[in-house]
């Protein structure tokens, strides 16, 4: 008998394991399905996802594209993307351009500067909110559209509340360490929003106090700002609040590097994977290609898709390039300058600077200077990588910043919002750029920094740029660890929920997540151990005390 209950026992354990195996092959087999999320920003915005969703894809995963009407181009050249899924109207022309106007007028937050505009950039990339939550969950209530994984850019708030009413696992990609997340004693202020300075290192008492301080003069336009997203979203039903904590509950993707990103500690689910970049890029056409080999100190100038610089500070560069060329620093430039930016110039008015009563702006555009080329589109990586390039006028957009260092190009900056400032820094930090205040600069300060950079009497740009490069082609293998962490953090989503309900926490999150926030820093250790500190600073006096008492009664008795 006892025989026969241990075979049965060993034939249900092999039963079960079989089956555990079945399990577990069904769900490697089955195509799991990767839905990509960007809504703003532009095709910079969505090329990282699309990199990390194609190794993924190679991994069998079968990839979807959400985003706005007339954004489906941004997957051009990903042929993987499968299915389109439209999640609200496009913003019209002039909507978006008067909303990058605004953007553009964007201030450094300072102690008394007017934090309203830094406020309405954020509403703006917000307001298509209600249209994409309404859409994403659609696809989420549909079992046939549902993905098993959500991968998306930083912007999309929808996506958070998609996880949070859905249980969908999901990762957000952001262009730097998240704003107001993973605080550290030695970054001051908000991480995120530091003026001047990236750490406390070498910052002086008043810089670090400054960073505290400009916390609490944005806090007016703040709570306005959350008034108005609170509507916003009790319009379409949603009372709960987004995560507001110091740390994420989902898994986070930084597209920077170490080196240029500051080092600091990071929770298990917040990860580095940056530069993000394609294998491959655009190669060099005409007229960009007969340029760049007929000059050989070339100057290359973009300023992205949604700068829009007004028709003064265009010309105060404008100037300060007619000034490198005349001293000889460089002998070409290319300038990428699209439609919309070209509108925000009077192209009837002269040329500034030494162009001044020679040509008009208009002219200068269309190809006056032999030793400028001004185009609506360049091959970004492609001018980069030429070896006749000897410089980068940039506002620091993340894929620019990126794709800079990758090539090893030296920089002078004119940062404008959001990350582009704190890009600006890092830059600076790395060695390998110099800055200039975009609402204060002269012809005469760009041209002195062009120059300063492109002779670099003490080699220190060329050096910090081969130093940057060389540890951003190590760090861009990274886009590799990106999908395996999705996989991972899928994989462990799979297999502890049981009918849709989570059985332990997620396996990246640190348990101080979810504890009270007093036993998370031991307060009550601390005063359990205070108490017991005072009481034994009573009781041992008071014994003393007593001992000494009773000894002279002793003596008198």
């Amino acid at each position: 008998m006892a025989a026969d209950s241990l075979a049965d026992e060993l034939a249900a354990e092999k039963k079960k394991h079989h089956a555990t195996e079945v399990a577990v092959d069904v769900m490697i087999m089955k195509k799991k399905k990767l839905l990509v999320v960007a809504t703003a920003g532009g095709r910079p915005n969505a090329e990282p996802l699309f990199e990390i969703a194609k190794i993924l894809h190679a991994r069998g995963y079968v990839v979807e594209f959400a985003t706005l009407e007339s954004q489906e181009c941004w997957a051009n050249g990903y042929e993987f993307v499968s299915k389109f899924h439209i999640l609200g109207p496009a913003i019209q022309l002039d909507v978006e351009e008067a909303g990058y106007l605004r953007m553009t007028d964007w201030k450094a937050p300072s102690l008394f500067g007017d934090a309203r505009p830094i406020f309405d950039t954020k509403s703006f990339l917000e307001k298509s909110w209600p249209a994409v939550y309404s859409s994403l969950s659609a696809i989420m209530k549909d079992p046939e559209s549902r993905p098993d994984f959500i991968l998306s850019d930083y912007i999309v708030d929808a996506v958070l509340d998609m996880q949070a009413e859905y249980g969908v696992p999901i990762a957000m990609n952001w262009p730097q360490m998240p704003t107001n997340m993973l605080p550290a004693s030695y970054i001051p202020g908000t991480a995120g929003l530091q003026i001047g300075v990236l750490t406390s290192e070498h910052a002086t008492l008043w810089q670090r106090m400054k960073s505290e301080l400009v916390g609490l003069a944005m806090v007016p336009e703040l709570l306005r700002y959350l008034r108005n997203r609170r509507k916003m979203r009790a319009s379409m039903g949603v009372t709960r609040s987004l995560p507001n904590g110091p740390k994420p509950d989902n898994l986070l993707l930084v597209n920077l590097f170490f080196g240029l990103e500051v080092a600091k500690d990071t929770p298990p689910n917040v990860v580095a994977v940056g530069p993000v970049l394609a294998d491959d890029y655009p190669h060099l056409t005409e007229p960009a290609l007969s340029f760049v080999q007929n000059h050989k100190k070339i100057i290359y100038v973009a300023f992205g898709t949604h700068v829009l610089f007004r028709d003064d500070t265009v010309r105060r560069v404008m100037a300060g390039l007619a000034e490198v060329l005349h001293r000889g620093v460089a002998d070409g430039i290319i300038w990428a300058i699209r439609g919309m930016a070209r509108k925000q110039l009077d192209l009837a008015a002269d040329a500034p600077g030494r162009f001044n009563g020679k040509c008009t702006v208009g002219e200068l555009l269309n190809g006056y200077n032999p030793n400028m080329l001004f185009v609506d589109f360049a091959p970004q990586r492609a001018v980069l990588d030429h070896s006749h390039t000897c410089l980068f006028i940039s506002h620091c957009g993340a894929a620019s910043v990126n794709e800079a260092t990758f090539h090893g190009v030296p920089l002078v900056t004119l940062s404008v919002y959001f990350d582009q400032l704190q890009n600006a820094m890092r830059l600076r930090d790395a060695g390998v750029s110099l800055g200039l205040d975009k609402d204060t600069f002269t012809a005469d300060d760009l041209s002195n920094a062009v120059t300063q950079v492109i002779d670099d009497p003490t080699g220190s740009f060329q050096r910090n740029s081969k130093r940057m490069q060389a540890i951003s082609r190590i760090a861009s293998k990274r886009k590799h660890l990106a999908a395996d962490l999705i996989e991972e953090v899928h994989a462990d989503h799979e297999w502890r929920h049981v009918d849709s309900i989570s059985t332990r926490p997620p396996h990246l999150q640190t348990a101080d997540v979810r504890m009270p926030f007093w036993k998370a820093r031991n307060w009550d250790l601390y005063a359990c151990f205070a108490l017991l500190a005072g009481m034994s600073a009573v009781a041992i006096p008071a014994a003393f005390l007593y001992n000494l008492v009773r000894r002279r009664e002793k003596k008198d008795g």
